[in-house]
């Protein structure tokens, strides 16, 4: 087994128990913390650490929701990437959960991997790829991932050709669209205003071996923090485009077995279906979070609790860092 930085992961504490496949996380003011959670879109933990499922145990297309990225809305409510081979985004609140877009102009919806709002009130989403199923993009050489937009104007992608979109954060303040591509293992980025992205992307950051990126945020300083799946680190990247790990229970026997298999053509869902660690269990997600806006909550792919820990940095306040989400939903 790899070496694990054991003096910072003793200090990782979690929240949450009980949750189904958490991947993406928000934070709020009131100190709630809203997680995905398969099959019922969103829970909800309070600070006092009661526990809601927003929605009942659902199918969409015949198939069980499968929640990969949220987002939380002015009004309340959420939307919810569905990864599902079903596809769309779909929409929560008080009355449950269904189709808010196909994210598809004509034919089959697609899996939706993530969802994220900007100030001008655009909704942004990603798919990671066209191909069908998707393990069949887990490759190096795969690149057909894109990036959509929904506004006033209706649906439109902005961004092809992408190497497996996962998160996007757009940065309206400094410009940018950053995108993180997975099996490209590394950030890109776009020139972004309030009338959309301009230009062609290009490479912010590439990663180290074995860092697949998939969640990424802002910090205060304007570096961007990534959470990487397989590696399991938390890794931030300096507005100059140098990076630095920050946190991390790496495996590296388990990296040398992914990289070898993304090698040879034959990585598939094995892959990220089980990872040899206790703490980090393929973290994909970073909210900022507590009343300095120093602590870091960590979405947890294969675990049924969220990682929280501080490393000395503090974060961005989302849009949505205000919102009062009602109280609803099955207590679990």
């Amino acid at each position: 087994m790899g070496k694990v930085n054991t003096r910072l992961l003793d200090r990782v504490t979690t929240v949450g128990r009980g949750l189904s496949r958490p991947e993406s996380v928000l934070t709020t003011s009131s100190g709630d913390i809203f997680v995905s959670h398969k099959g019922h879109g969103v829970a909800r933990i309070l600070p006092d650490g009661r526990q809601f499922l927003l929605a009942g145990a659902q199918q969409i297309g015949g198939l069980p929701v499968v929640p990969n990225g949220i987002a939380l809305r002015p009004d309340g409510s959420f939307l919810v990437a569905n990864i599902s081979d079903a596809g769309g985004l779909l929409e929560v609140d008080p009355d449950g959960m269904r189709l808010f877009h196909r994210c598809a102009a004509s034919g089959a919806a697609p899996p939706v991997n993530f969802v994220t709002l900007d100030e001008a009130g655009r909704i942004w989403f990603t798919v990671s790829s066209t191909c069908s199923p998707r393990d069949r993009a887990y490759r190096r050489d795969v690149t057909n991932g894109y990036v959509g937009v929904i506004d006033s104007h209706g649906m439109r992608i902005v961004v092809e050709g992408l190497h497996y979109t996962n998160e996007i954060r757009p940065d309206l303040e400094g410009g940018w669209l950053y995108i993180s591509e997975t099996f490209g293992q590394k950030v890109s980025r776009i020139r972004l205003d309030e009338a959309g992205v301009h230009g062609d992307t290009e490479t912010f950051a590439t990663l180290p071996r074995g860092a697949f990126v998939d969640g990424i945020e802002l910090d205060s300083d304007g570096a961007l923090l990534c959470a990487c799946i397989v590696s399991n680190e938390l890794i931030r990247v300096t507005p100059d485009g140098s990076w630095s790990v920050v946190a991390r229970e790496r495996d590296e026997d388990w990296v040398n077995e992914v990289e070898a298999a993304l090698d040879q053509g034959e990585m598939g869902r094995k892959h990220f279906d089980t990872a040899p660690t206790s703490v980090f269990r393929n973290i994909s997600s970073i909210a900022f979070a507590g009343e300095l806006f120093d602590k870091i909550v960590c979405g947890n792919l294969l675990g049924e609790s969220l990682p929280v820990l501080s490393i000395g940095l503090s974060g961005r306040k989302p849009l949505h860092w205000t919102v009062e989400v009602p109280l609803w939903g099955d207590p679990f």
